[in-house]
């Protein structure tokens, strides 16, 4: 019970977070993802101004996703969510961090070079939103 709680905290916390994007995942999904030991929740402020979702997998941790609340965008809290997960790398001694970023979303791209990301790799047509499919690039900080 005390899990379901915590998780259910997190849901409305990870809602309250206002995007351009309405496709929000769903409880169903955000309860089973979060039942996994490995998946944790980074968030900013009370209100949330943002949230970052990542999970551990053996030795690299991977960015589900992040989010800045759409009024409080170009203010840093992306790259504080981030600084914070970097900072836990670190300390959990993870070889790297990876993501999936739309290579049309330049902004990102940008802060993610800015932290030190590099891009490794492409995905074709790997997001699908109102304007068709776009590509991702796979960036990756490297702590080895």
């Amino acid at each position: 019970m005390r899990k379901k709680n915590r998780i259910e905290k997190i849901y409305k916390k990870y809602l309250s977070v206002k995007e351009n994007n309405t496709n929000k995942w769903s409880e169903s999904f955000f309860f089973k993802l979060f039942s996994e030991k490995d998946v944790f929740f980074i968030s900013l402020n009370r209100p949330l101004d943002g949230y970052l979702i990542a999970r551990k997998t053996l030795d690299e941790y991977e960015v589900l996703t992040l989010a800045t609340d759409i009024n409080k965008r170009r203010t840093g809290i992306g790259t504080l969510l981030l600084t914070k997960l970097i900072n836990l790398a670190k300390k959990d001694k993870v070889l790297r961090i990876l993501l999936e970023v739309s290579e049309k979303n330049i902004a990102a791209v940008s802060m993610y070079e800015k932290l030190g990301f590099k891009k490794i790799s492409k995905r074709k047509n790997y997001y699908n939103n109102s304007e068709g499919f776009s590509d991702a690039y796979i960036m990756e900080k490297s702590f080895s």
